[in-house]
């Protein structure tokens, strides 16, 4: 796993977030739910090469393996567990920000 060094120093703010693509917070909600690439990326309705390359872009933004192979299982490592605890709660926020229709 190599190690990055993001673009912003301390506590990120929301101002980094231009730096990161979105896109890959679903995909690695998708792999905590299905624990399995090929799963996730049926869920997604991608291809297992661009889930698989997803995955190697959310650890090199997280710092972390995320997963480690157990068999045919993905298992999350305690920093991905972490994560998912905060990650599934603000991407439910984002889409009720989006589809809420009141005035």
């Amino acid at each position: 796993l190599k190690s990055i060094i993001p673009p912003w120093t301390g506590p990120m703010k929301r101002n980094d977030l231009r730096c990161i693509d979105l896109n890959l917070l679903v995909v690695f909600e998708a792999l905590i739910q299905e624990r399995n690439l090929t799963r996730a990326a049926e869920k997604l309705s991608l291809g297992q090469p661009a889930v698989s390359a997803a995955l190697v872009r959310l650890r090199r933004l997280f710092n972390d393996p995320l997963f480690e192979r157990i068999g045919r299982r993905m298992v999350p490592t305690s920093r991905a567990l972490r994560a998912a605890q905060t990650l599934g709660p603000a991407l439910d926020c984002v889409c009720t920000a989006i589809t809420d229709t009141r005035v």
